[in-house]
């Protein structure tokens, strides 16, 4: 291993390791990608690895480069921050792209209020929802291919990542506001006689209602098992079937008069969402203030 690691080989390190593409790579750090290519390929020798594998997915890292990407992300911002003194933000004239992985529930209930405040303060700045699997949620948030995490994600405990309350929710029930019966007497028989459309999206808050009624030996009758959300409106509204959905994803359908809202005929599971951050990036100032926008949006200024 030769010494040339440099600040500029470690932000195309980066580069690459978040976008997986040398194209992409090149574009962000305003390099051409030829240039970017012979810089890869110095970066490789110096570190006696091929640090990236082209597939069909794009530039996978090796486990080398897995390896070194935390502490390449904390040298890049040490060097940055404290020695170049880059820690200004002015977040009116920035044009930055911050990547938030959010549950289906907080996209829906916050998202909005997060959109509406960054829209005043920084019209340059850009939200991308990221739709990571929760297996791979917390590496991506340690490697920093994701900013920040919304929502419910217990997965998230680790002692690398920060988490701010910003909410608690519940569950309610959804019918057709022509289902006048059920709406005039809606018990527990009823809801466990009534068939169900049953939505096994990929969050943790399915398994929390699923775990909570199986504990009570409620039983629900799925007639129908789907994995989304945004299609419960015209199933529920043109059919006999009741859905139990989280409260904010009830909140999304409010102004379509052809479903009703009902509380659960029985006490309803509560879920806490967070804000989850890693603390490689605790200090950086554009993710300080988008922090601090968002709790603002969300719940006031919590510190």
């Amino acid at each position: 291993m030769n010494g040339n690691l440099n600040l500029q080989t470690m932000k195309i390190f980066l580069a690459v390791l978040d976008h997986r593409s040398v194209g992409v790579a090149a574009a962000s750090l305003g390099m051409s990608q030829s240039g970017l290519s012979t810089a890869l390929a110095r970066l490789r020798v110096t570190l006696g690895d091929a640090l990236f594998v082209g597939t069909a997915n794009g530039m996978q890292p090796t486990t080398r480069a897995k390896q070194l990407a935390v502490p390449m992300r904390e040298a890049v911002q040490c060097i940055e921050q404290r020695i170049l003194n880059k820690a200004s933000f002015d977040p009116a004239f920035d044009e930055r792209e911050f990547r938030v992985a959010a549950s289906d529930t907080a996209e829906a209930m916050y998202m909005p209020r997060a959109l509406n405040v960054l829209t005043r303060a920084a019209p340059g700045v850009r939200l991308r929802v990221m739709a990571t699997a929760q297996p791979q949620l917390q590496r991506a948030l340690s490697e920093g291919q994701v900013d920040l995490a919304l929502g419910y994600f217990p997965d998230l405990m680790s002692a690398e990542f920060v988490r701010r309350r910003i909410g608690q929710h519940g569950f309610v029930c959804i019918c057709s506001a022509d289902h006048r019966e059920l709406i005039r007497d809606f018990t527990l028989k009823r809801y466990v006689e009534a068939r169900h459309v049953v939505v096994e999206a990929p969050t943790r808050t399915h398994g929390l209602l699923e775990t909570y009624v199986q504990k009570r030996g409620i039983r629900r009758r799925a007639a129908l098992t789907t994995p989304h959300f945004m299609s419960l409106p015209e199933i529920i509204a043109n059919t006999e079937l009741i859905a139990t959905v989280p409260d904010a994803i009830a909140d999304a359908f409010a102004d379509n008069r052809r479903l009703v809202r009902l509380p659960l005929p029985f006490r309803s599971p509560v879920f806490d969402a967070h804000l989850h951050w890693s603390k490689s990036v605790n200090n950086d100032p554009a993710h300080r203030w988008l922090r601090g926008l968002m709790f603002d949006a969300f719940v006031g200024r919590v510190g």
